[in-house]
């Protein structure tokens, strides 16, 4: 992994929780799980893990595919796998709360981006998805940005995984009773995972295409609607 002071920094506020694209408003099916008592404290480190290793690994996948895609010179053909690339994603996500809080996280970060940082594909990749009508989902959007950075794909997932773990430990501080503490020392009891799944995810990229299964997660999206009290939008 090797990247500059600058690309440092740059990866360092793309991986804040606190970055201004609405990721502490969604829980991802998680708020379900809590208020059905299938999610306690207790549990979230093994959870969380196992969270991880499924989804984690499926999202450096698009992670680094929307990394990879920055070499392409000709903003047709760019275009044309940025469309494929996120519509083959939308198909994977069975559970419309979820998917739409990709999408929606997908396109702010591309937007605030674009607002700082001048780079040929991201205007194309917005505009191409919105004249398309196709969801621009936020793990792809993540690896294009830290490619237009100059940040290379192993730490661009690596700070894609961080951030998104960090998201989700902050959403169950709200709706478990997780302290400040505890939260760290998961954060941190996680990181040899975030890194085991994004070495794997280099060879799983290589050999096959990516599967996934989260029924337990699917379903706690799928009825978040339903639930009397929400303090997420999914």
């Amino acid at each position: 992994m090797n990247i500059d002071d600058l690309g440092f920094l740059r990866l360092l506020q793309l991986a804040d929780s606190a970055l201004p694209i609405g990721a502490t408003a969604h829980s991802f099916g998680l708020e379900t799980l809590a208020a059905e008592g299938q999610l306690t404290v207790a549990q979230l480190g093994v959870f969380l893990q196992d969270y991880l290793q499924e989804v984690g690994s499926f999202e450096s996948f698009f992670c680094r595919r929307g990394h990879a895609l920055s070499s392409l010179t000709d903003p047709s053909l760019f275009a044309a796998e940025w469309l494929t690339l996120n519509a083959d994603l939308s198909a994977y996500k069975s559970a419309r709360e979820s998917r739409t809080a990709s999408a929606t996280l997908g396109r702010r970060l591309l937007q605030l981006v674009q607002s700082l940082h001048d780079h040929t594909s991201l205007p194309i990749a917005l505009q191409s998805a919105r004249d398309a009508g196709i969801e621009t989902h936020y793990s792809t959007a993540f690896g294009l940005v830290g490619a237009s950075l100059g940040i290379d794909e192993h730490a661009t997932t690596l700070a894609y995984l961080h951030q998104t773990t960090m998201s989700l430990i902050s959403a169950c501080q709200r709706m478990l009773p997780l302290g400040q503490s505890r939260a760290s020392a998961l954060l941190w009891q996680l990181k040899p995972t975030m890194l085991a799944v994004v070495q794997d995810s280099e060879a799983y990229q290589e050999e096959h295409l990516p599967t996934l299964f989260t029924p337990l997660c699917e379903l706690g999206s799928m009825r978040h609607p339903d639930l009397t009290t929400r303090l997420f939008i999914s």
